[in-house]
């Protein structure tokens, strides 16, 4: 079958291509579209287009990383009466709808641009690069490649949003039928083989370059065209899309065919781990590796640096995420401009102690949900209510901050605080602020102040909107040297979309799903814990000393549980979360719990370590697992048929 869709409906001469439906017709005054490809330049420019519709994963308004459990925003009015623009939370709230769809990425809207119009950007790019005059032969073959990577990015982003979708291999002339102008949904698997049989397609040919030199970081290489594939793969061995008889044995095309498969196939896990274990084997064989602190630390920690038990792991995971290029990153975003990058630094970074009251660009008004402090991990690296040394039962009392070794730097000794805090893994102190721990940022520690009336961080007159609603901080998506006062004083970096470390928790998944548990899937994880500051999995569900469930990792349920952990804490925050707990089928079980989180009135630590909730959230199942599909394109086209519960 020849998917098509519409050529754009206007085209100008910057290459700023204008929104509409993804089936318009190209009008008359049109402008010619091979003018656009005359030369190198003006073609670099269509280049570069093709990669505008990229799913804008820095900006806190326009981005799925805020949908899930992770996160929570303003609670002041605006945002109470659902006036506010924090859309992924909007989502989680149960305000979706499909007449006006929030984050709309099949007809832009929502504050999402349409992927089927960067799709048929992608398409126009390839029906005319031949004729540009100027290009040498091997630069215009890895051009193709890369854009036919993001044609293939662009269905996969579509297909695990909105689950059965159009395949939009080519544009569709004006002149075309009604008949080919009303495009169907193609069953899912259909819509995943068109995605891998693209990505191979260019991979067989062998035109993508395998990496890129400085100038040009965040293009499509081989490694990311492999990594991209391996992350497809993974997403349709999984439960929502792997015989999903239990949500959607009725969800059928315009035809009465079924667009979902009724019968699990354990071959999707095969190919699966074939495809991550090629993507990790040309990452590694460029020098891509887990990501070390190598740098000299600043005066205020050169100390800690000798005595602290955890801060060489703690600056590991910092910097793993917001130095720039560093050799973990295997994709990056770089759509930047003059705020485009930095939306998250801004909104979660704290206040400087010079000046609280200036809020520049430090809004903290962006911080984690509750259960993102218990999700992480003690310092034995098992979750706190399974290590039978941890102080579960009692985590809430208040306590004082020992001045020892493993808390040096990271908590302010002395200090009054709850056991919760205490004895956690380095990853806990490298990515939350939590009252009465150490922040470094603005090029120095700040100490974190929470309860109200105290700066930094803490809800006060001077910023009644801007403050951590949670009593929580998230400091994982701040460079430590990024100041206040003016954007360009945010250290910017490019927004992870794939690093190494997700391709390892790939790795282990599809294995424990093929295999079962093995040393292959725990080398894997233990990659991951290691750098962490971590025991090795196999050795900490073992020991009886200090796990309940000793020898979990040992069953594919139990180490299907681990991974899945293992998963949410590592990619924390990094808008990874909602499309794992969907694929996973598991999002009736976390996406319905309230947000929860201390009472930022409270002056003193009796008054402000009182658990609150403080948003409900809404998930319907199954309806919530797939978007909608906008009223305006199924009123425009009989054949498209809705998702089920919309």
């Amino acid at each position: 079958m020849k998917y098509k869709i519409f050529t754009i409906c206007l085209i100008g001469i910057s290459m700023l291509f204008t929104g509409c439906d993804f089936l318009d017709v190209v009008p008359d005054n049109t402008v010619e579209v091979g003018s656009l490809f005359e030369n190198r330049d003006k073609a670099l420019n269509a280049l570069s287009t093709c990669y505008r519709y990229m799913p804008n994963y820095e900006k806190i308004h326009e981005s799925m990383s805020l949908a899930g459990d992770e996160w929570l925003g303003r609670l002041d009015s605006d945002y109470a009466n659902n006036r506010g623009i924090n859309r992924g939370i909007k989502l989680m709230r149960g305000l979706n709808n499909s007449n006006d769809p929030i984050l709309n990425y099949w007809a832009g809207g929502g504050g999402a641009n349409s992927l089927y119009e960067g799709i048929r950007v992608c398409n126009i790019f390839l029906q005319n690069i031949e004729d540009v005059p100027d290009l040498t032969p091997r630069e215009k073959k890895d051009w193709i490649a890369q854009v036919k990577i993001l044609k293939a990015y662009y269905h996969y982003y579509l297909t695990r949003l909105y689950g059965p979708i159009v395949i939009a291999d080519e544009n569709l002339e004006p002149y075309s039928s009604v008949e080919d102008v009303r495009q169907e949904r193609q069953s899912i698997d259909s819509c995943f083989n068109y995605v891998v049989g693209l990505i191979d397609e260019v991979l067989t040919e062998g035109d993508l370059s395998i990496s890129r030199d400085a100038s040009f970081l965040g293009q499509v290489d081989q490694q990311i065209a492999k990594a991209i594939k391996a992350e497809v793969l993974l997403t349709r061995a999984s439960p929502l899309f792997n015989g999903n008889s239990e949500f959607y044995s009725n969800f059928k095309g315009i035809n009465g065919e079924l667009l979902f498969p009724m019968q699990y196939d354990e071959s999707k896990w095969k190919d699966a781990l074939d495809a991550i274990t090629e993507a990790i084997e040309i990452a590694e064989a460029n020098g891509k590796k887990l990501y070390e602190y190598k740098g000299t630390p600043k005066f205020w920690d050169v100390d800690n640096f000798a005595t602290s038990e955890i801060i060489q792991y703690a600056y590991n995971e910092r910097f793993s995420i917001v130095e720039p290029w560093n050799d973990e990153v295997i994709w990056g975003y770089s759509g930047l401009d003059y705020e485009g990058q930095g939306g998250f630094a801004h909104a979660t970074n704290m206040r400087s102690v010079a000046d609280p009251t200036q809020a520049g660009y430090a809004w903290q008004w962006l911080g984690a949900d509750y259960r993102m402090v218990e999700r992480f991990y003690s310092k034995n690296g098992v979750p706190i209510e399974d290590d039978i040394t941890y102080e579960y039962d009692g985590r809430l009392e208040i306590t004082t901050v020992p001045n020892d070794t493993y808390h040096k730097g990271y908590m302010q000794d002395g200090e009054k605080t709850i056991k919760l805090h205490l004895n956690r893994e380095p990853r806990f102190y490298a990515w939350l602020a939590v009252d009465r721990s150490i922040w470094r940022t603005h090029d120095i520690a700040n100490d974190v102040k929470m309860r109200y009336n105290e700066f930094p961080g803490g809800r006060g007159a001077h910023h009644t909107t801007d403050f951590y609603w949670t009593g929580v901080g998230v400091k994982k998506l701040v460079h430590p040297e990024s100041g206040t006062g003016h954007w360009a004083r945010v250290v910017k970096y490019p927004y992870p979309i794939l690093r190494l470390a997700d391709l390892y928790l790939m790795y282990a998944e599809a294995y424990n799903e093929l295999n079962g548990p093995g040393q292959p899937a725990y080398d894997a994880l233990n990659k991951i814990r290691r750098r962490a500051g971590l025991p090795d999995i196999e050795d900490v569900w073992s020991d009886p000393s200090i796990v309940r469930n000793v020898g979990k990792h040992t069953t594919k349920e139990g180490l299907r549980d681990i991974i899945h952990t293992e998963r949410s804490i590592e990619l924390s925050f990094e808008g990874k979360r909602y499309f794992d707990v969907t694929r996973w089928k598991e999002a009736g079980r976390y996406f319905n719990s309230p947000v929860k989180g201390w009472n930022t009135t409270g002056v003193d630590p009796e008054q402000f370590y009182i658990l609150m909730t403080l948003q409900n959230r809404v998930w319907q199942t199954p309806r919530d697992y797939l978007m909608p599909i906008p009223l305006w394109d199924l009123n425009r086209n009989p054949n498209l048929v809705q998702n089920p519960g919309w």
